[in-house]
């Protein structure tokens, strides 16, 4: 790979060139098989959380569609597969900590969300740009990255005034290493901690967001997607960012 000044030079596409601790991962995985069973994840999410609870169960059926999709994927490496698998399961703790913040304190649901903007485009056309820029205004409630993959934190994670978040140090851990392992992706689409994001990582707490052809070939999750109303998911959006609100606080 170059990066001359007449542009960039790709010349690993076909055998990718990974650092060292990078292929001792796939090395260590080779030949493995991720377990992509509904009751493996959510099992594991009981474990990461404590919590029991993921509220309604119509998601189940979207998560078996989602897990059944990622296993067919013959072309997802044995790492990719480890990596999709912590996701579904970070996805599903999220939603057991949102339930429980609800059963916690009802009035959530007092919350307004009052004029919201929105954005609408096509990929690759400039809303991104945009979203950040509307997002330095202080009067604005926004969602910077490290809040969209971590929107609810464990409970006897307190954040002491004056002190970071660990969620954001997580995140610029994972960010590390989607350099090593894109280093080209941040040309295309630059991604940091406090960037402002998108709605579609809130709408994986529902197990319904358009992202998650993003994890590999799912042809089936997208054939389900795109016969399906969104309306109920996008009403558990505004769930969540009624939580997250009520979590900032009045500003």
């Amino acid at each position: 790979m170059s990066t001359a000044s007449e542009g960039i030079r790709v010349t690993d596409l076909a055998n990718p060139e990974f650092p060292d601790f990078i292929v001792d991962a796939i090395k260590s995985l080779a030949g493995t098989r991720v377990d992509y069973s509904v009751d493996k994840i959510l099992d594991e999410a009981r474990a990461q959380s404590g919590l029991d609870s993921f509220g309604e169960e119509d998601f189940i059926e979207r998560l078996q569609v989602i897990a059944g999709a990622m296993a067919a994927d013959k072309d997802i490496s044995p790492l990719g597969h480890q990596t999709n698998y912590s996701y579904l399961v970070r996805h599903a703790v999220q939603r057991a900590r949102l339930e429980k913040l609800y059963q916690d304190h009802p009035e959530i649901n007092d919350e307004e969300i009052v004029r919201p903007i929105i954005i609408a485009g096509l990929p690759r056309s400039g809303t991104t740009h945009m979203l950040n820029l509307i997002g330095t205004d202080p009067r604005l409630r926004s969602l910077p990255y490290w809040e969209s993959l971590e929107p609810f934190p464990a409970p006897d994670e307190i954040v002491v005034e004056g002190e970071e978040d660990p969620r954001i140090q997580r995140c610029r851990d994972q960010l590390a290493m989607q350099d090593q392992i894109l280093p080209l992706f941040k040309n295309m689409h630059e991604m940091y901690p406090e960037h402002i994001h998108e709605e579609v990582e809130l709408q994986y707490l529902d197990f319904s967001s358009m992202l998650y052809e993003n994890f590999g070939l799912l042809h089936d999750f997208r054939d389900y997607y795109t016969s399906h109303d969104q309306t109920t998911h996008y009403a558990y959006l505004k769930k969540a960012m009624k939580a997250l609100q009520w979590l900032r606080g009045p500003r």
